[in-house]
């Protein structure tokens, strides 16, 4: 009996001292395990500076390279896009200011032994290509849809190119390349404000004041000129236009589709919108998004308030209190009494450039930022085709029926 509570007892010992060896062990276990767990973090710290520094080192081989750009249709009837030269180098890129200068871009189709040898082909898809396409395309190569008419005048249906186009470069904001005429940049940072898809403006309209610049306008004498050759448009822009002079509302119309005539390149033309007339009438032909063409700009660049009409959000482009948008009003004699507002308050009118104090319009180059992106990471290990860029391109993207009544 003895021997067994002996037994027994040593049984219990033999637990107790498991237990505590047990826990010793977690301890110990734990406390290495932890140390290890610890460690594992710089350890694949270590290892992600190192893959970045082999990174860092691919992309800097690769970004030797030059990248090439076929222009492989023509733009309209522009075989070179209206480009200088049938082949532009790193000089042009040098020359344009752009991040990323080891670029050549050409319309010469032969400049390389092969077509598989260029890095991206552009092709120009606002119009039929009747010329053969190319025989045979590399894993590597990306293939460009670019356009700068609007859905509306778009005359190849996109139809049969699923699967086709890696990128597009159109004036849609969410195009891969953005194809527009000019940036606006901020005066202070020297950063691109617009066009963006949320841009962030500063404000200043209310603030603004400058009696010098009242007094110059107020000797303006004529209400608003248009400058217009592509009559009949879908926007509805000339019935508009011949409402608001049903209104008594001044309009004069230059080019085809009116009865004045102002040379393309004069320099009165432009003289006269700063010291001749109120208001510049940017009427969109198509009421399509993003749609804003260099009738906007080309109002923008003097002391003039541009009066739009489109289909787009004119803030993605530039600061709100800069330009008057006709879809803000309801009917035509609306709009016409607000701009008879401002005629008769000079005061209220400069307001609208008080945008010129904090911002400037830049030239753009959209070959720049092709060039950029073919030297990218992203744009050389990512592999993109748009399944159906005819969705892309039409959905949702124009309305036949304005928001004001005319």
């Amino acid at each position: 009996m003895a021997a067994l509570l002996d037994r027994k007892l040593h049984f219990k010992h033999m637990l107790l001292f498991g237990a505590v060896l047990l826990m010793v062990c977690f301890f110990f276990i734990y406390d290495n395990c932890l140390v290890v767990s610890i460690n594992s973090y710089k350890v694949l710290d270590d290892h992600n500076r190192a893959r970045a520094a082999q990174i860092k080192q691919d992309v800097d081989g690769q970004s030797s390279r030059t990248r090439y750009i076929l222009l492989y249709t023509g733009f309209f009837e522009e075989k070179r896009w209206g480009l200088l030269a049938e082949t532009l180098g790193p000089d042009y890129f040098s020359m344009q200011h752009c991040p990323v200068t080891n670029c050549v871009l050409t319309s010469y189709h032969h400049l390389l032994p092969s077509v598989t040898d260029y890095d991206a082909l552009v092709f120009h898809v606002a119009t039929r290509w009747d010329g053969p396409l190319p025989p045979v395309r590399t894993p590597h190569q990306l293939y460009v849809a670019a356009l700068m008419e609007s859905p509306a005048h778009t005359k190849h249906t996109l139809s049969l190119d699923g699967d086709y186009f890696n990128w597009t470069m159109t004036y849609r904001l969410d195009s891969d390349v953005v194809f527009n005429y000019l940036n606006v940049v901020d005066l202070e940072s020297g950063e691109v404000i617009g066009p963006a898809l949320h841009p962030s403006w500063r404000n200043g309209y209310d603030e603004y004041s400058n009696v010098t610049l009242a007094g110059t306008v107020s000797t303006k004498h004529k209400m608003a000129a248009q400058f217009v050759s592509h009559c009949g448009a879908l926007s509805g822009r000339d019935r508009l236009v011949k409402k608001m002079q049903s209104a008594g509302f001044q309009v004069d119309v230059y080019g085809t589709c009116g009865p004045l005539k102002c040379p393309r390149g004069n320099p009165e033309c432009d003289q006269m919108l700063d010291t001749v007339y109120w208001f510049y009438l940017s009427f969109e032909n198509s009421l399509c998004v993003d749609y804003v063409t260099e009738k906007l700009y080309h109002a923008l660049e003097h002391n003039i308030v541009p009066v739009v009409f489109g289909g787009a959000d004119y803030n993605r482009f530039m600061p709100p209190g800069s330009y008057i948008d006709v879809q803000d009003y309801k009917t035509v004699n609306e709009l016409v009494d607000y701009l008879r507002y401002l005629m008769d308050n000079p005061d209220e009118y400069v307001k609208y450039f008080w945008w010129k104090q904090h911002y400037a319009l830049d030239h753009t180059n959209s070959y720049c930022d092709l060039c950029v992106k073919l030297h990218s990471v992203d744009a050389r290990e990512r592999v993109q085709y748009y399944r159906n860029i005819k969705a892309w391109w039409y959905d949702d993207a124009c309305t036949a029926k304005p928001k004001i009544e005319f």
